[in-house]
């Protein structure tokens, strides 16, 4: 299982991307993360 609590993002310019996330994936399901292209799904910080 994977859990996420609480998770937020805010930039620098002050734009919130998400604000007080919380989801599960339990074994054996399977997730997505979906957006626009260009939205920056995945971040190297």
């Amino acid at each position: 299982m994977i859990e996420f609590k609480n998770v937020y993002k805010t930039y620098s310019t002050g734009t919130e991307a998400v604000n007080n996330a919380n989801f599960k994936i339990e074994k054996g399901e399977f997730a997505f993360l979906v957006g626009a292209s260009g939205s920056r799904k995945i971040n190297s910080y």
